[in-house]
């Protein structure tokens, strides 16, 4: 089953709520300054917003995807731009885990991707191969648990560094809009086993305290009203059957 990602969609607020339109649109711009160097390789692109807005700042982009509905929409949504705009992106269906090119880039967007591998060293190898030699890796995940088909990883601070430390050097870990937004550079060879230092450690584990509390918080909250209009419900059908029965 597809996943049809409308990551365009949403960046444009033409689907779901306001809140996930303003949650879409900080996570791409956060991803499009992180970018470095001048080629970019936009892995799981979607519909193309990312490798668009980037190409209209000047980089070069190619923009890879599985599916073919979103390379499709990705390409009607390029045919919109500037002809400059245009010859600056390339729209392609590839497997990344497949893909034998060998024209290094600067900068790798891996954005809502690496929670759909079960073994995402096959992914980090191949984008290892792909990046100059200290290029950057950009990439964003759902932090925390997100009940999607498709997810066969839960990521937090601590975990989604100890995957990418092996082949990247973790240089900047935030949370934005309940994304876990993550900026590393490329070692020059792979380590299979890079134990983190103590003041990594604790950086990571603040973040999970401050961010995981904030988590509980909302649902809390969210239960608390649940509570409250079930007993607000409860309380209306008291009252309509205390009227049917004549005891109101």
């Amino acid at each position: 089953m597809a996943n049809h990602d409308r990551v365009s969609e949403r960046y444009y607020g033409e689907i779901n709520s306001e809140e996930s339109h303003e949650a879409t649109r900080t996570r791409i711009h956060w991803m499009c300054r992180e970018a470095t160097g001048k080629r970019i390789l936009d892995i799981g692109c979607s519909q193309g917003i990312t490798s668009i807005l980037l190409a209209r700042e000047g980089f070069r982009v190619t923009g890879i995807d599985l599916e073919e509905e979103s390379i499709r929409y990705a390409k009607q949504e390029l045919a919109k731009e500037s002809k400059p705009v245009q010859d600056k992106v390339d729209f392609r269906m590839l497997d990344i885990t497949q893909w034998k090119g060998r024209t290094p880039f600067d900068t790798v967007l891996l954005g809502e991707v690496l929670e759909h591998f079960a073994h995402p060293e096959t992914l980090l190898m191949n984008i290892h191969r792909l990046l100059h030699e200290k290029g950057t890796l950009v990439v964003t995940v759902p932090y925390g648990y997100h009940p999607f088909y498709d997810h066969k990883q839960t990521f937090y601070a601590g975990n989604l560094a100890m995957c990418l430390m092996p082949y990247f050097e973790v240089l900047k870990l935030e949370v934005h809009h309940k994304y876990l937004c993550c900026v590393t550079r490329r070692r020059r060879e792979t380590q299979l086993h890079v134990p983190p230092t103590t003041s990594q450690l604790t950086e990571w584990m603040k973040l999970d305290h401050v961010h995981f509390a904030a988590v509980e918080q909302n649902h809390l909250r969210l239960m608390n009203q649940r509570k409250k209009a079930l007993d607000n419900a409860v309380e209306q059908v008291k009252r309509l059957r205390r009227q049917e029965t004549g005891e109101g």
